[in-house]
């Protein structure tokens, strides 16, 4: 167990699961605990207590108060994709992880290339102004993104088959995923829940 250690700053954390919260996982690092910040993506993944674990994290220091916090990713490209949404005006730290906590990282690529704000603002819980400046300042910064089942991308009738799927108690992350992997054979919304529901079921 080791901390790698770049420009000052944290770059990624391997250690021991201690605790994880809603919020936050405690990660032992040669008897150092580190409280890391975590979205509801990786929550269940971090459930395990005893496990090792490398996060890939992102060191951030509010100058107002001079609180220090760690944001903990799973990839080297979601805290890429995380440090990018933090150039977006009005972004913090904060709202960029809450952003990425919902859905996988390229079908977010994908809403913001398509320019779609309404998606947008469902899954991450942005204002409009925060959709619409998300679309304007990175559509062409990820222009090159991998678009290959953009074209099957129907992100408002998914959304409808996920609010069913919340509504039934699963977490809008695990909806989507499940939403996702949906044969094409489910055209209407009620086929579509029918077969998420199956394999929500044999994840348990």
């Amino acid at each position: 167990m080791y901390l790698d250690y770049y420009d000052d700053m944290i770059g990624y954390i391997c250690g021991t699961i201690q605790s994880v919260t809603d919020k936050y996982a405690i990660i032992d690092v040669r008897g150092v605990g580190y409280r890391i910040s975590i979205g509801e993506k990786i929550r269940n993944s971090l459930s395990e207590i005893g496990k090792e674990v490398k996060l890939f994290t992102h060191f951030a220091l509010n100058p107002r108060d001079g609180q220090v916090e760690l944001y903990g990713f799973e990839s080297a490209k979601e805290l890429e994709f995380f440090e990018l949404l933090r150039t977006v005006s009005g972004v913090g730290p904060k709202s960029a992880q809450a952003i990425l906590s919902n859905v996988d990282l390229q079908t977010l690529q994908i809403a913001i290339t398509q320019g779609d704000d309404s998606y947008l603002k469902k899954v991450s819980g942005v204002g409009e102004k925060t959709a619409k400046r998300l679309i304007l300042e990175l559509k062409n910064k990820i222009a090159m993104v991998d678009m290959s089942k953009a074209q099957t991308a129907n992100f408002s009738a998914q959304e409808d088959a996920v609010d069913a799927l919340v509504s039934l108690g699963y977490s809008a992350y695990h909806s989507r995923e499940a939403i996702k992997q949906v044969s094409q054979k489910a055209k209407s919304t009620e086929d579509k829940i029918k077969e998420a529901l199956r394999l929500l079921a044999t994840k348990k």
